[in-house]
């Protein structure tokens, strides 16, 4: 059901419905006895103030008790509803019969019957029933509202980064260094051609397969990391090497997370076959740890696209934090791994 083009939960309505209905139903009931048997003088000052404190003790009730309860309870459920009309009861009760007793001491000369003011704050709380359900179900909708906006948001970003980082990995300077690679082997060593082109085809293949699913195993990455520097030993020789340590390969990762480090490393340092730069793929618990030593090039073109691609994707899906460490000699990436479920 959509009013204004905002989503809303028919189930939520009917609930607050049914608690005004019984609030309302409740009150009807007072106001008779009031009418039978009260005593309310209209002209009585006493009564006007006594109602303007009530009124505002009920919304300030309302909003304390949402405060309380939103922090022991994150949930989004129409429980947590429920839990702040009740306590904004109670609280309107507790705090209104103090005021009560203030009042009725300052400007009555009568003693205080503790009984017959509980018994008269506690239809005070009742006839003010209906502003708890409104003003709660107004702080619950908004939230309800504000948590779709924001996983729309979310989902929209998500969209997004994965679009950018299928671009960059399908962009046209990777495929025609690639071909350049190709074109050098059909002339010096064309027995390596087939070997180039399954390396070839298999990294686009998990690039179209894998870009856009959330995860992917981490022995399909280990996988998918082997073709990519297969590849890049035809273009580079033995300049760059992936050292694997890795020995347990249980759990999940975003797909092409260890394949964007490796790829950073190789386009920010400097290496030679004589000189080679080394990077090391190491597991720590539920983390993928990837290293180089530093050897920077004089300049580079970068956009931090992967970089801020990885962030991103784990704090939005996973609530994780990859990190970037950078010391004098060394560059470290730390990725999480999801577990399995």
């Amino acid at each position: 059901m959509k009013i204004f083009n905002q989503k809303i939960n028919l189930k939520h309505i009917l609930i607050v419905l049914a608690l005004l209905f019984i609030s309302n139903g409740v009150k009807i009931f007072v106001f008779y006895y009031v009418r039978i048997k009260g005593d309310i003088d209209f002209y009585d000052y006493y009564h006007h103030i006594t109602i303007l404190i009530f009124s505002i003790v009920s919304f300030i009730s309302v909003f304390v008790s949402w405060k309380l309860i939103n922090k022991i309870d994150t949930s989004r459920t129409v429980l947590k509803f429920i839990k702040v009309y009740i306590l904004s009861f109670i609280l309107f009760n507790t705090v209104g019969l103090v005021i009560d007793y203030i009042l009725w001491v300052t400007f009555n000369s009568q003693s205080y019957d503790f009984i017959a003011r509980f018994l008269n704050m506690l239809s005070v709380t009742i006839f003010f029933s209906d502003v708890f359900a409104l003003t709660s179900a107004f702080l619950y909708f908004r939230q309800s509202q504000k948590a779709i906006i924001e996983l729309e948001q979310t989902e929209k970003e998500k969209a997004t980064l994965q679009s950018q980082i299928l671009q960059k990995n399908l962009e046209p300077h990777f495929l025609f260094n690639n071909l350049s690679v190709l074109s050098g082997l059909a002339r010096r060593n064309p027995e390596q051609i087939e070997d180039f082109i399954d390396d070839f085809s298999d990294v686009y293949r998990y690039y179209l397969k894998h870009g856009n699913n959330p995860l992917v195993d981490l022995t399909n990455e280990l996988s998918f990391i082997k073709n990519y520097m297969s590849l890049m030993e035809k273009r580079f020789g033995k300049a760059y090497q992936v050292i694997n340590e890795i020995e347990n390969t249980n759990g999940l990762v975003i797909p092409c997370s260890l394949q964007l480090c490796v790829e950073n490393a190789i386009k920010h340092n400097k290496a030679s076959e004589e000189n080679p730069l080394f990077i090391t793929l190491q597991r720590e618990e539920e983390r993928i740890i990837i290293k180089n030593k530093l050897n920077k090039v004089d300049f580079t073109l970068g956009t931090g696209t992967g970089n801020n691609y990885l962030k991103r994707q784990y704090q939005i899906s996973f609530n994780r934090e990859v990190v970037f460490v950078e010391n004098e000699s060394e560059f470290t990436v730390q990725i999480p791994i999801i577990s399995e479920k």
